[in-house]
């Protein structure tokens, strides 16, 4: 992982933790984990005459990028991950999960929204 430091005007120099305090964690996102979680936990979706049930078990970020893992249960049930690029607008969401729900495929499959 590189740092990169900017200085400013105004700002004095700036110094990077040392690598052993730096953290690596994932860590979610105040807001933008709530906002994921709640446009889809409990979302009822409708595909090809079967009802589906959304049950978003955890946000999370890293490397830019927004992690949600969920459930969609129905007579089947299939556990997937959305990555979700950043800037991404929420309501592209639904319908990528409409669209892979008419043709799923394994479980524990990482669908990408960009």
């Amino acid at each position: 992982m590189t740092l990169h430091v900017v200085a400013r005007t105004g700002f004095p120099p700036a110094q990077a933790a040392p690598a052993e305090v730096r953290h690596t964690q994932v860590e979610p996102i105040p807001g933008e984990s709530e906002v994921l979680f709640t446009a889809l936990d409990g979302r009822e979706l409708i595909v090809l005459g079967r009802k589906w049930t959304v049950e978003v078990f955890s946000v999370c970020a890293l490397g830019g990028c927004r992690y949600v893992q969920l459930s969609l249960q129905s007579a089947q049930q299939y556990m997937v991950t959305l990555r979700v690029a950043a800037g991404t607008d929420i309501r592209q969401l639904i319908p990528r999960l409409l669209t892979w729900l008419a043709h799923p495929s394994s479980s524990g499959e990482i669908i990408d929204i960009a």
